[in-house]
This record gives structure tokens, sequence and C-alpha cells, in this order.
């Protein structure tokens, strides 16, 4: 961020006294510790993924290609969303799932991408999604959406170290975790060395040797796995018998009152312009 600061000369081309441009400078420091300030308030408020427990309302719209995702997930199902940037937050949304309830039903989907147009509150879900919970032609709908806690999986926990990783620097995805991660580790010599998140869904270290590697995965509601003998193969699914919460304990779609109508949308996309990362 660059600011710049112009003062006249209001003294006839003669200098200006040292104590005026001292009270310039000091103006100008205030200025730019304000500006800082309210920069990192809104950066803090922009790393805030959907929250447990928390209902959010807003408006749904659809899109039609969900080959590829900022959350660089491999999409089985037609029942998917796309968040805002600050519910992205980082990519902390990644793989958690939302019941979102529309005029015509509740449906449940995956969050597997950003929609950087969207603000809080609106979602873009796959047309299929929509046409669960809206009249397709309608285009855009009322909604009410929650973060689903312990949603049933039809797999154990998945692994994927990312293309490029070496002994000296890795990722790893973790797939099928359910729950919105808030924490994954490998095990070096007898301790944990937790991981980075990283905006693509990986969280990356460097220096964890060549393997295999004990994972520990941790979610935002204090369910751990740890998995074993994960090994540094780039690209390769590695399966794993290990869940993060009991089949038992997994919930089905939760029906939310319906959203009210509202009047026409203020909010669409101009013909033939995406609003979705690459």
């Amino acid at each position: 961020m660059r600011y710049e600061f112009s003062v006249g000369d209001n003294n006839n081309g003669r200098h200006a006294k040292p104590r005026r441009r001292h009270g310039i400078v000091i103006a100008g420091l205030v200025v730019l510790l304000v500006a800082t300030a309210i920069l990192v308030t809104r950066m803090e408020a922009c790393a805030d993924a959907p929250r447990p427990d928390t209902k959010e309302t807003g408006r749904a719209a659809f899109y039609q290609d969900w080959t590829h995702g900022n959350c660089s997930l491999d999409v089985r199902s037609d029942l998917v969303v796309s968040v805002s940037t600050e519910e992205y937050a980082d990519s902390a949304a990644c793989g958690g799932y939302l019941d979102v309830t529309g005029p015509r039903g509740t449906v449940r989907v995956q969050v597997v991408d950003r929609c950087p147009g969207c603000r809080r509150g609106d979602l873009d879900l796959s047309r299929t999604a929509f046409a669960r919970i809206a009249a397709e032609g309608q285009g855009v709908a009322q909604i009410a959406y929650h973060l689903v806690r312990n949603p049933k999986m039809d797999r154990p926990l998945s692994f994927r170290v990312k293309q490029g990783s070496t002994s000296f620097w890795m990722g790893v995805q973790v797939i099928d975790h359910g729950n919105p991660l808030s924490g994954v580790s490998v095990e070096q010599e007898g301790a944990w060395q937790p991981l980075t998140r990283s905006w693509d869904n990986y969280w990356v270290a460097g220096g964890l040797g060549a393997g295999p590697f004990t994972v520990r995965v941790l979610d935002v509601y204090g369910n751990s796995a740890v998995a074993h003998g994960i090994r540094l193969r780039p690209g390769e699914t590695q399966r794993t018998s290990h869940r993060l919460y009991a089949t038992s304990a997994a919930s089905t779609p939760e029906p939310m009152a319906t959203p009210v109508p509202v009047p026409a949308p203020t909010w669409q996309r101009a013909p033939g312009v995406t609003d979705r990362c690459a």
C-alpha cells in the first residue's frame, strides 16, 4: 500500500520552518497508522469461515462448471458450493458441508471453491443443488444456511501429497474429513510438527524428510485422527481406514425456516463473465 503526501508552497519560495515540517510528518504518520489499523482489522475480518452452530442468511445463484476449484478437490458430487472470500478464509472452509434452505427445501452441499464476486451470505451453488431449493428460472433465491456438524461420509480419510513435494518441502491435502479442519501435524522425532494451511487447501512444511509419515488431523469440533504410513508419493491419493468421528454420530440434512422471498435480485453476472478463480 502506497501513501503520498504533498505540501503546497505557503512560504513564497522560502524553506518552511523545521517545526512546520515536523508537524506534517507527525500528521502523516498518524494517517499511516490509522490506515494500517483499518487494513489489519479488515484482514482479520476476512479470515472468517462459516462457524459452528451459526446460522447465516443471504442469497444463492448457481454455476455450471465445477471441474476445478480453489480447494483443489476432485469433485465427485454435483451437490457443491463456492463461498465468499471472507467465508473461504484461506481454504479453512474447504471440504466442509453446508445445509442450505430455500423456497423449495433444503440441500446439503460440500464447499469446494471460492466465489470472489460474492459477499458474505452469498453462495454460488451447482445447478443441481440450486434446483433442490428454488426454481432454476428464478436465477437468485433467498436462503438460510449453516455449517454441518459430523456430516455423513461415505469414505474414511484419505491423503494426497502435492505435486512437486520432496524430502525438503511437502504439501499434504486431507480428503473426506467432513468437518472443517483446524490443524494438521506430522510426527517428527516424537513431537508433533504443525503444518501451515495454504490458500489451495494443502498443508505445507519444510524439512520433513522422505517419510513414511504419521499424520494427525484435527477438526474444529476437537475430533482427531492419526494415520500412519503416509508416503511421499506426489499426486497419489492414499486411503486409510480412519475417520474423525464415528459413523453413528453422522448427521442428516437439517431444514431451517424458509427465508422470506425478496424482490427482483440486485446482483447478477454480466453475460459471458465469470467471477470464480481459474
